[in-house]
C-alpha cells in the first residue's frame, strides 16, 4: 500500500480524551476514529489491522477443526424464544439483545450470541453420531447496548469478536475437545505476545465449567485471584482462600456489655483490644428467590473477613441480592450496627462456614451500644445454611498449596463454557447414537473478542514514539521509505524494491509521499511496524539501504540484493 494513495491521517498531539497509552497512539497513528458514544471508526489502516487479528483467529479454529459461518444479526425472536429464556439459561456473551418489530410488525432482535441460530443449523442436518464432534464459528460484530462505553476499543458497543460452538454426542467427548480450544486460544496470545490467565470463573462440582482468558490490566472490571507458587486461577466471584480453623476453646457464657460508638468491627476490635478474628461481622441483606419473592436474609462471616455476595446469591439460589434499608433491618428484629443471630425469627441466617468452628466470638446486641461477648452457633443460634461466603482476597492462603493469593485485575479477551444439552433439549435437536436413540447435542461454546486482542497489542507494545507490532501480528511488515528530495534514482529502487518484497509475500506499506524525512521518521515509529527500510541517494551510490528493527536501536546497513533475504530472516525469528 502506497501512503500517497492511502486514507490516512496521523496526529503529532494526543486528543484530549484518550485515556490510555495504546488508545492514544491508535488514535494518533491513525487506525480509529471515534465517532462517539462508544462507537469507532476503522480506517483502512485499522481495517488491515483487523484483518490480521482475524486471520490469525482463523487459523487458531481451524487447528481444532472449525468450519466458518456466516450468520444474520437480526433473527426472529421466536428463535431464541425455543431455547425457553435464554438470557436466563446462560451466562450472556455480551447483554440482551435489542428487540424492536420490523416492517411487518413481526417481532426481530438483534442477536448478541448465536447458540439458536447454530442449533436451528444443525437441526436436521446432524442425524448421526458420526457427524460428531463438529465446530462452527463466526466472525462478527455484535452490538452491545451498553451504559458504560469507555476505555476505547475495550468498551466499544459494536466490537468485533469470534463465536465458536461445538457440537458433541456426550459431556465427556466436549471434555476432551474443550482443552484443546483452550490450547488453541493460548497458543494464538502467544502469537500476539500478550500475557493472559486461564481464569476458572464457573464450575459444576470439581468440573470447571466455564474459563475466561484475561489480559492483565488496572483499567479492567474482571477480578482474579491468582497462586503464583502452583497456578490456582480463578474469578473473585468463586474463589476460595485457605482457612485455618482456630484453636478449640471452652464455651463462656454470654455476657452482654456497653460498646458505645462501635459501629463497625474496627471500631469494637479496638474498644475491647482484641483481634478482629474475634468478632462475628452482620449484614443484613435482601435477596429474591424465584417462587418466593424478596427474603430477609442476615449473614454472617468473622470480623477479619468480607462478605462475597455472589458465593451468598448462589447459596441462596436467589437471583439478586442487595442490602436491606435500616427499617427492614428493625422490621427483622435486629438493631443497625449492632445485629446479632442469636433470638431472631422469620429471617435466612447463612453463616461461613468458618463460623461453627470459630469459638467465643462478639456479635452484636440487637440493642443501641451493646454487643455480646462468647456467642458461639450451635449452642446460642443456627442457621440455615452454611456455606463458604467469604470473599477470598490478597494474602490469604491459596487453597490449593498454601501459599499466599494475590489479587489481579484485567480485561476479558476470551472465554470457554461448558453448556451441556440444555439449550438442545429445550430446542429438541438431537441424533441417533450407536443404537439408534436420539440423544440431545452437546455444546460447547467459545468467545475471542478481536478488537479487545488488537487494543491490548497497542497497550502492551509501545514505547513513548509509538506502536511497537509484534510481528506475526502487523498490519503491514515492512515500513518502507524515500529519504531526501525526490530524484528518479530513489522512486525507481524504491519501486523496483516495493514490487520485490510484495513478490515474496511480503507486505509493505510504502510511504512515497513528499515530505519532510522527520515526518517520515516519525510516522514509521508511530505506526509501529515491525522493520523500517530506507531509501536514500546516498546509501543508493555505495549500493546499500538502511534496516531497522522497530524494537531495536541500531541501524543496520544491507547490501541492495541482500535486503529482501535479511528482511525475510527477520520475519521468520
Amino acid at each position: 500500500m502506497r501512503m500517497s494513495n492511502l486514507f490516512v491521517q496521523t496526529l503529532r498531539d494526543t486528543p484530549t480524551d484518550a485515556g490510555t497509552a495504546g488508545y492514544q497512539f491508535l488514535l494518533r497513528a491513525g487506525f480509529l476514529r471515534p465517532l462517539g458514544h462508544g462507537s469507532y471508526a476503522f480506517t483502512p489502516l485499522g481495517a488491515q489491522a483487523r484483518r490480521k487479528v482475524a486471520s490469525a483467529i482463523r487459523q487458531a479454529m481451524h487447528t481444532v477443526g472449525g468450519q466458518e459461518v456466516a450468520l444474520p444479526h437480526v433473527q426472529p425472536a421466536d428463535l431464541v424464544g425455543e431455547t425457553l429464556d435464554l438470557e436466563e439459561t446462560v451466562p450472556p456473551l455480551a447483554g440482551p439483545p435489542v428487540r424492536f418489530r420490523d416492517r411487518m410488525q413481526h417481532p426481530v432482535l438483534l442477536n448478541t450470541s448465536q447458540e439458536a441460530a447454530i442449533l436451528t443449523m444443525a437441526r436436521g442436518v446432524i442425524q448421526s453420531y458420526r457427524q460428531l464432534p463438529l465446530m462452527l464459528y463466526q466472525i462478527w460484530t455484535p452490538f452491545r447496548d451498553e451504559s458504560q462505553t469507555g476505555g476505547g476499543l475495550f468498551g466499544a458497543r459494536e466490537t468485533q469478536v469470534v463465536d465458536g460452538y461445538s457440537l458433541h454426542t456426550d459431556n465427556a467427548d466436549l471434555e476432551d475437545f474443550y482443552p484443546r480450544v483452550q490450547e488453541a486460544f493460548m497458543q494464538l496470545f502467544e502469537r500476539c505476545q500478550l500475557s493472559v490467565l486461564d481464569v476458572t470463573a464457573d464450575s459444576d462440582g470439581d468440573t470447571a465449567t466455564l474459563h475466561k482468558l484475561v489480559w492483565p490490566s488496572k483499567q479492567g472490571e474482571e477480578t482474579v485471584v491468582v497462586c503464583d507458587a502452583c497456578g490456582y486461577s480463578v474469578d473473585q466471584a468463586i474463589a476460595r482462600a485457605g482457612k485455618t480453623p482456630p484453636p478449640d476453646e471452652e464455651l463462656l457464657p454470654m455476657q452482654d456489655v456497653e460498646t458505645p460508638d462501635c459501629k463497625t468491627i474496627a471500631d469494637l476490635a479496638r474498644f475491647l483490644d482484641i483481634p478482629e478474628s474475634r468478632t462475628a461481622k452482620a449484614l443484613f441483606l435482601v435477596a429474591y428467590v424465584e417462587g418466593e419473592g424478596d427474603r430477609f436474609v442476615f449473614a454472617i462471616v468473622r470480623g477479619d473477613m468480607e462478605l462475597n455476595e455472589a458465593k451468598l446469591k448462589r447459596a441462596l439460589n436467589a437471583k439478586t441480592v442487595g442490602p436491606a434499608t435500616e427499617a427492614e433491618i428493625r422490621h427483622m428484629g435486629a438493631e443497625p450496627g449492632y445485629g446479632s443471630p442469636v433470638g431472631l425469627e422469620g429471617v435466612t441466617i447463612v453463616v461461613d462456614d468458618l463460623i461453627p468452628e470459630s469459638r467465643n466470638l462478639v456479635a452484636g446486641a440487637n440493642r443501641p451500644g451493646y454487643h455480646t461477648l462468647n456467642v458461639n452457633y450451635g449452642r446460642d443460634y443456627q442457621a440455615a445454611i452454611v456455606a463458604d461466603i467469604t470473599l477470598a482476597g490478597a494474602g490469604d492462603a491459596c487453597p490449593e498449596c498454601g501459599e499466599p493469593l494475590r489479587v489481579e485485575t484485567g480485561i476479558e479477551v476470551a472465554s470457554m463454557l461448558n453448556m451441556g444439552d440444555r439449550l438442545s433439549q429445550a430446542m429438541e435437536v438431537s441424533y441417533l447414537d450407536q443404537e439408534g436413540k436420539a440423544q440431545p447435542i452437546v455444546m460447547g461454546r467459545y468467545r475471542l473478542h478481536a478488537d479487545r486482542v488488537l487494543a491490548a497489542m497497542a497497550e502492551t507494545h509501545h514505547d513513548e514514539h509509538g506502536i511497537i507490532w509484534p510481528s506475526a501480528m502487523a498490519p503491514y511488515h515492512v515500513y518502507l521509505m524515500t529519504l531526501g528530495k525526490r530524484s528518479e534514482t530513489v522512486g525507481d529502487a524504491a519501486n523496483r524494491l516495493y514490487a520485490e518484497l510484495g513478490a515474496v509475500g511480503i507486505e509493505v506499506l510504502y510511504d512515497d509521499r513528499d515530505e519532510r524525512a522527520g515526518v517520515k521518521f516519525n510516522d514509521a515509529d508511530l505506526l509501529g511496524m515491525p522493520l523500517r527500510v530506507v531509501v536514500g541517494e546516498r546509501g543508493l551510490k555505495n549500493g546499500t539501504l538502511e534496516l531497522k528493527p522497530r524494537r531495536e536501536q541500531d541501524v543496520q546497513v544491507i547490501a541492495t540484493d541482500k535486503l529482501v533475504q535479511s528482511v525475510l530472516t527477520y520475519l521468520s525469528r
